[in-house]
């Protein structure tokens, strides 16, 4: 990390930096939380292929692990550029409440909120509650399992299911910090739903994996795309034929 970098990063909540998408849009980083989540999202190719696997205007879009929203937002500016009428639901689904007030100030600022549904909790079983480890020097690292620098916080579950309802899902983003094994397992019902499915994969053992692919090869969705290299994780995307 350069030094520049760096103390913009610890410097951010008083020397912010704002992005205009529009004249009413915008994307503003005033944390390090939001310029970490801002350079995985916007500075890395992976996500930007959204143009171009989106071949007709989406109407629900699934964002598990939204973090600071910017996948949302992103998807967004892919959606409005490739469709001019395009005006698509969003379900946001963060299980950190130290982030819930961020996601809802970017959502605001793309002007994407009204039509956004923001959840807080867990993805994996439908019911129950497990422990999150939040690593409050680092979000990005708040996951599951016990870190350096990370304290212990009960988190219920979500049903998605019970979200969703009868809709169809035109996108979904799963990155969710190694729970997407679990999440998988529980819920291949809105799998079966869902039309494209772009995932952070998290390094397990290769019958781990394995098994995660048969799964939702067994809902329809194929791996159309060579796993990408990011962070140590691998970057893959789904698509039902």
């Amino acid at each position: 990390m350069s030094t520049s970098f760096f103390l913009y990063r610890r410097l951010a909540r008083w020397i912010s930096c704002e992005f205009n998408l529009s004249n009413k849009q915008k994307i503003s980083l005033k944390n390090k939380y939001e310029v970490a989540s801002f350079k995985d999202v916007f500075c890395h190719p992976f996500y930007w292929q959204v143009f171009q696997w989106i071949e007709q205007p989406p109407k629900l879009i699934v964002d598990c692990g939204a973090h600071c929203g910017h996948f949302s937002i992103l998807a967004d500016i892919c959606f409005k550029s490739k469709f001019a009428n395009s005006d698509p639901n969003y379900i946001l689904i963060e299980p950190n409440p130290y982030l819930i007030p961020v996601i809802n100030k970017n959502l605001n600022e793309a002007c994407i909120n009204d039509n956004a549904l923001l959840k807080q909790g867990l993805l994996g079983p439908k019911s129950g509650s497990d422990k999150l480890y939040i690593n409050h020097k680092n979000y990005l690292a708040t996951g599951l399992y016990s870190n350096k620098n990370s304290k212990p916080c009960e988190i219920p579950y979500i049903n998605l299911s019970e979200i969703v309802q009868d809709r169809n899902i035109d996108l979904m983003k799963i990155d969710i910090e190694g729970g997407e094994f679990e999440f998988i397992r529980f819920n291949l019902d809105i799998l079966q739903k869902t039309k494209l499915l772009f995932m952070e994969l998290h390094e397990a053992p290769q019958d781990k994996h394995l098994e995660l692919f048969q799964q939702l090869q067994s809902v329809g969705l194929n791996r159309v795309s060579q796993p990408v290299e990011a962070n140590g994780q691998q970057l893959i995307i789904f698509q039902r034929r």
